[in-house]
């Protein structure tokens, strides 16, 4: 199950601003002649010859500071493609459920009743000339029943019934629960972000963590989009069949749901010690190709997966990268000039 850390900020250094009313020549738009020299310290050597807008800025370190860092070509890993969602173990049968579609079979019943009273009620009219008013309230009594039954079966379908087996509980006037229904079976209820109620379907794999049990994840599949999204929260519920072979989960306990919503993905990773969150909000990565110069590259990134960050942009798989230890060559790079 994916877990996110934080990724490591590196401190922003601020730059001291030229006066451009006591010299001629603003800041930055000086000659060759005029930048400040290549700075030799302790810290590592830093290039400060001007260069073009397109070079990267690099650093390069003695053989003592390179076991400040630790260097891997960059590899390809497998990021699961997620989505969560949060809620709780759940009775055998949703209670929500169990009564829309008890309330359906019994309006789908008095609907049918109705319907024979008002047809009986006309043939006696023709024959017998019944009252009007009979006739209107047969009629009355049959349009209610209509309309309940209508309101009971967009109820049901709310949760995710099809309407062929709405129609298969009216015709039958039961409530069939399949052999993966019934009451042995363990289930989550839970809610997930509005925007990704378009990328979940029944039968999608979930993981199942509870508090109870800390290091342990139950499988879980998902049996039922629920089709309508909660106007206050904006979020759209799930129930999730859950694998509970030793009946561990208990009805009420809270849960986290990791619902895969497709196949993962490969792509180039990094552990998260190799990226760092510039000041600015970019990305950046240290790669090199001697072991001793070092080149800043700005990356996007993407998932993260056990310990490793996906590279969506800016880093080729087998590039030799520092794994470890890049926010040591950010301060370096960012180190003040010694005299």
């Amino acid at each position: 199950m994916s877990k996110v850390r934080v990724m490591q900020t590196k401190p922003v250094v601020l730059t001291v601003l030229c006066l451009a009313t006591l010299v001629q020549v603003g800041c930055g738009k000086g000659t060759a002649g005029d930048q400040p020299p290549a700075v030799s310290a302790n810290t590592g050597t830093v290039s400060s010859a001007p260069a073009a807008a397109s070079s990267a800025p690099s650093v390069k370190l003695t053989s003592g500071q390179l076991g400040a860092i630790k260097l891997a070509p960059a590899q390809v890993y497998k990021f699961p493609v997620e989505r969560e969602a949060v809620g709780s173990v759940s009775f055998a049968d949703d209670p929500a459920i169990i009564q829309a579609e008890s309330t359906l079979v019994g309006a789908a019943a008095s609907y049918d009743l109705t319907r024979k009273e008002l047809a009986r009620v006309k043939a006696l009219g023709d024959a017998n000339g019944i009252a009007q008013k009979e006739l209107e309230q047969a009629t009355s009594d049959e349009q209610t029943a209509a309309a309940n039954l209508r309101a009971a079966r967009d109820a049901v379908r709310v949760f995710g019934k099809s309407d062929a087996q709405i129609n298969q509980m009216i015709s039958t006037g039961q409530i069939e629960r399949p052999p993966s229904e019934r009451s042995a079976t363990r289930w989550v209820v839970a809610n997930a972000l509005e925007s990704d109620a378009p990328l979940f379907h029944a039968g999608q794999n979930a993981a199942i963590s509870v508090l109870a049990f800390p290091d342990k994840v139950f499988d879980g599949v998902i049996s039922e989009v629920y089709s309508i999204v909660d106007p206050n929260s904006h979020r759209v519920t799930l129930r999730i069949q859950a694998d509970d072979p030793k009946n561990e989960l208990k009805s009420g306990m809270l849960a986290n749901v990791l619902i895969q919503i497709q196949q993962p993905a490969s792509s180039v990773g990094v552990p998260e010690k190799g990226v760092v969150r510039e000041g600015d909000g970019t990305m950046t990565v240290w790669v090199t190709t001697d072991r001793a110069n070092f080149v800043q590259r700005m990356v996007k990134i993407g998932l993260r997966e056990n310990g490793n960050v996906q590279i969506l942009e800016g880093l080729q798989p087998n590039e030799q990268v520092v794994t470890d230890g890049a926010i040591f060559l950010d301060n370096i790079l960012q180190a003040p000039p010694s005299d």
